[in-house]
């Protein structure tokens, strides 16, 4: 996080996503300055509290141009959060994340989503509500601080010249 600006160059922020779709709960900006045990870029994330298990949240996530990018997130960890899967164009992100926490709100850090090759425009990012963790105050809640894409070099393991 940037100490002149508070926010994370380059980022993708949360609160500012396009909202797609949402079966349940409710998404809005929450601020975070009530919680002094971590740090949130912007000092807020987007919040989606109210939602069940089985319910979906899609963001748009905007791709300037075309190529290959490491996806980063960092999400918001409590003891009423959920365990989310996460999902980028349809497919499924890496396993679902426990976001449950206790008794400090915090981020999760910079979590890896993996590589992908993108088009440049507008892609989709899905969080499907899960469950629980069983110590979890079952209130479901989801956090996104944000989402970060960093160029790389696209995958030449498979392309040498087999002659």
């Amino acid at each position: 996080i940037d100490p002149r600006t508070g926010r994370v160059p380059g980022a993708i922020e949360g609160e500012s996503m396009v909202l797609l779709e949402r079966t349940g709960g409710d998404a809005r900006s929450q601020k975070m300055d009530a919680f002094p045990k971590d740090r949130w870029s912007g000092s807020e994330h987007l919040w989606w509290p109210g939602a069940k298990p089985g319910d979906k949240l899609v963001l748009q996530l905007p791709v300037k141009e075309d190529g290959r990018y490491e996806l980063f997130a960092v999400l918001t960890r409590a003891r009423d959060y959920g365990i989310v899967q996460l999902e980028l164009d349809g497919k499924t992100l890496g396993p679902p994340l426990d976001l449950f926490n206790s008794p400090d709100v915090i981020t999760t850090g910079v979590v890896s989503l993996g590589s992908h090759d993108l088009q440049q425009g507008t892609h989709r990012l899905g969080v499907r509500l899960e469950g629980a963790n069983p110590a979890a105050v079952p209130s479901h809640m989801f956090g996104l601080d944000y989402l970060y894409l960093a160029a790389r070099q696209p995958d030449t393991a498979n392309t040498a010249d087999p002659n």
